[in-house]
């Protein structure tokens, strides 16, 4: 049993990371700024500690840190949409903040560190699809850069100091109990379908994106976290890209609804395609997805139901 503290637990990816460590035998510290953990209410038990506590106050995470094994940084105090709005805010608390999480991690001799990167902004607008975890790193977006300056301090602390660490570069995760309407397409797309609201796409629709149902994410964290080879970066996602009018398509099929589409001009920040090559991970990590888009939004719907309903 390791111990295990999970910065951002409230969140949608840290909720699920944090049950898939329980499942499987783990001790939990489930930090986070929010006060209300009751998302975690139905697993609370005495292998479940939760700490409310700002990422930025260092001497909280001190504290929550002590003792751990593995700690799981999935802190983002931006969005791709917000961070180029403040940039030197998006680099302070983020880049800066998770320099003062690695020192700490080194100084209390954590055995493993496994960040969320981020795929779907790193590589900027690749040449060809899908990207591999050679293809060059182009961010056109400061989320993108922050993400990739996180994952540079991550080495050097691992070649410095010693600090095993494992950056994972996400797909876009899908799946119950994403909550945010600003982010996650199709979780907010079948949120108005459920609604019977219209449906927003900024450009044509045919940005393409790489989709990773929730479940499959949470278990590349802990196949990462028992990782013991030498490899540092991974993608994490299914290989395949889809176009925002083909997951239209596809929730139409599921649902039986069709959506109302509201056209909006493209954003800048946005890139047009991108589809993550894991072959990696498979190799290395023993991961691969197990659900696919047409299950995942299946078992989302499902779930978007039984929450209305109930």
């Amino acid at each position: 049993m390791k111990r295990c503290v999970v910065l951002g637990a409230n969140g949608f990816i840290g909720n699920h990371l944090c049950r898939t460590l329980l499942a499987a035998g783990h001790q939990v510290v489930a930090f986070d700024i929010a006060r209300d953990f009751g998302a975690l209410g139905d697993v609370a038990g005495e292998r479940l500690e939760t700490v409310s506590g700002d990422f930025l106050d260092r001497a909280t995470v001190r504290q929550a840190l002590r003792g751990s094994d593995w700690v799981f940084h999935l802190v983002s105090t931006t969005l791709p949409a917000s961070s180029n709005e403040n940039m030197v805010f998006d680099v302070q608390s983020n880049v800066v903040a998770s320099v003062e999480l690695l020192e700490e991690c080194r100084h209390q001799g954590v055995e493993k560190l496994v960040f969320a990167s981020s795929g779907g902004t790193v590589y900027g607008v690749p040449e060809s699809l899908p990207a591999t975890e050679d293809t060059p790193t182009r961010p056109v977006v400061s989320y993108g850069i922050s993400k990739l300056m996180i994952e540079k301090y991550c080495y050097l602390f691992r070649h410095q100091f010693g600090l095993n660490s494992i950056c994972l570069r996400l797909a876009n995760p899908f799946g119950p109990g994403h909550h945010g309407a600003a982010q996650g397409a199709i979780s907010v797309f079948l949120k108005r379908l459920l609604q019977n609201q219209p449906i927003t796409l900024w450009g044509d629709g045919g940005v393409v994106r790489d989709y990773l149902y929730i479940a499959d994410a949470a278990r590349a964290f802990l196949q990462a976290a028992r990782y013991r080879g030498s490899r540092h970066v991974f993608n994490i996602g299914s290989g395949r890209g889809h176009s925002l009018n083909e997951v239209l398509t596809r929730l139409e099929v599921v649902t039986g609804r069709r959506p109302e589409v509201i056209f909006e001009a493209a954003r800048g920040f946005d890139v047009p395609r991108i589809a993550l090559d894991s072959q990696r991970a498979h190799t290395e990590l023993q991961w691969s997805p197990m659900i696919d888009l047409d299950e995942g939004i299946r078992l989302t719907w499902e779930a978007l139901q039984g929450v209305s309903s109930s």
